[in-house]
């Protein structure tokens, strides 16, 4: 009997297991809202901006292959999303720049009332520099790029980049502006015309890039610079298109624009024609030659 109540008095008592854990140890509500609201605003963020680069790319490799009369038009391809990057890729980390050294200026360089800061805009145009000297130190160690490059180029580019960070800036002010300061440039109603004029001066820019400074990225590093190619012979003959090497099984080069999973697209040789499409199934392989082989 002594047994059986001492086991039922324990039992009243509950086992240690049994007992409520301590709130300590327990996870917060808020907390874990907190954490999964910024984890849903990243995978946003995130997703918008893959779309954006990707887009980008699209528009770029687009604009700089219908110079040949290509359309390379693909819903999943790997080089939309790296021209992306070399397009945006600059102007975001201008702008980066640009809004986290805001504390910096302030205090290197506060403002006098009545005179205009000179100083703030000699940091300012120091500091919009440094990424676009970065650009430019990418480009040259890149070979053969800086020789297509005209000193013009170089200049405009910058332009672009001034004229995208100032409509930016534009926008962003009349967004958040109150209506006690608004002016006529600076105003809630003004908004849709800066969003429309930051996403011309965009277009125009990506255009601009595909046409001018794309072209020469080589293509392995996600570019437009054609690689040499030679086309191999396999059981069939090479297509009519392409002419034979008479001393091997290889075709003579070819500059190589496009390359998909169905077909490979390269520059023609003959003056009435600007681009050969070939299958993948009509040859054995191709050989990638130095870019000195075709000249």
């Amino acid at each position: 009997m002594r047994v059986a109540d001492e086991e039922e008095h324990n039992g009243s008592r509950g086992t240690p297991n049994s007992q409520p854990r301590d709130k300590s140890e327990m996870a917060d509500p808020d907390t874990l809202k907190r954490g999964l609201t910024i984890v849903d605003s990243f995978s946003k963020f995130t997703a918008a901006a893959v779309g954006v680069l990707y887009l980008t790319g699209f528009l770029a490799v687009s604009a700089h292959l219908s110079r040949y009369g290509v359309s390379g038009f693909s819903i999943l391809q790997l080089q939309y999303l790296v021209a992306g990057m070399w397009v945006l890729g600059p102007p975001f980390a201008l702008v980066s720049v640009v809004y986290s050294a805001r504390d910096f200026e302030e205090r290197a360089a506060p403002d006098t009332t009545g005179k205009f800061n000179w100083r703030r805009l000699l940091i300012s145009l120091f500091l919009t520099a440094i990424p676009y000297a970065l650009f430019w130190g990418i480009l040259a160690s890149i070979p053969g790029v800086l020789l297509g490059i005209m000193s013009m180029t170089g200049i405009r580019l910058y332009l672009f980049y001034l004229a995208m960070l100032v409509c930016a800036q534009v926008l962003w002010i009349s967004w958040q502006v109150q209506p006690a300061k608004e002016t006529w440039l600076v105003n809630r109603q003004a908004v849709p015309f800066h969003i429309t004029l930051l996403l011309s001066v965009t277009l125009t820019y990506v255009i601009w890039f595909a046409v001018r400074i794309y072209p020469l990225i080589p293509f392995s590093l996600g570019g437009g610079r054609p690689l040499t190619v030679a086309f191999i012979a396999g059981e069939k003959r090479l297509p009519a298109e392409i002419k034979p090497d008479s001393a091997s099984n290889r075709s003579i080069p070819y500059k190589l624009l496009l390359a998909t999973d169905r077909y490979y697209v390269v520059l023609s040789q003959n003056r009435d024609e600007r681009s050969i499409e070939v299958s993948r199934d009509s040859v054995a392989g191709i050989v990638v030659l130095e870019e000195n082989a075709a000249h």
